[in-house]
């Protein structure tokens, strides 16, 4: 099975309350809402200053190479409220790190939750992957949650560079093996 063949044939995905689809230039608006607020990014990226710096992000970092980035809409107002995507995949090992980020009005909601559960079912059931991780800054407590609740694993803590502050800190790694996900998921 070829990841990248799943990965297309995958690229719009529904669950009960949103839909993970291809992020487009005319999201730029919507993503600005929360890229340009530094409450909502405290521990993911600096914020985007100008609506043109959000589209140069969509264009290089989402719409280049499209394949695993998905745009998370409510489906309620067709809205789109984030991003989750395969920031790193192995093709080879059949591993990947999982990345998100939410507007801040819809934290608390259970959609990242849902999000996340969503693209850990598909990775082990139609991509074929064999783990996931996820990496999150420590003090981004509700980052770590949402794994947790999905059923990855505290594997490690270790210290880093921020990469874009330059800041050490600490980040915890989670895991999820596809044997482990499917066991508790049948």
């Amino acid at each position: 099975m070829d990841i990248l063949v799943k990965l297309a044939e995958y690229n719009a995905i529904e669950t009960q309350r949103l839909l993970l689809r291809p992020i487009q230039i005319s999201d730029a608006n919507d993503m600005f809402k929360y890229s340009s607020d530094e409450e909502n990014l405290i521990y993911i990226f600096p914020p985007h200053r100008t609506i043109e710096e959000t589209r140069y992000s969509i264009a290089h970092n989402f719409m280049a190479q499209p394949l695993g980035k998905w745009a998370i809409e409510f489906k309620e107002n067709s809205q789109m409220i984030g991003t989750i995507d395969f920031i790193k995949v192995n093709f080879n090992d059949k591993k990947a790190e999982i990345g998100y980020v939410l507007n801040k009005v819809y934290w608390g909601t259970g959609f990242m939750t849902e999000a996340v559960r969503t693209l850990t079912d598909f990775s082990f059931r139609e991509f074929g992957l064999k783990s996931l991780e996820i990496v999150v800054d420590k003090r981004n407590v509700a980052s770590s949650k949402v794994a947790e609740n999905v059923g990855f694993k505290k594997i490690r803590e270790y210290k880093s560079a921020n990469k874009y502050t330059k800041e050490i800190v600490i980040f915890t790694k989670y895991k999820i093996e596809r044997w482990e996900y499917l066991k508790e998921n049948e």
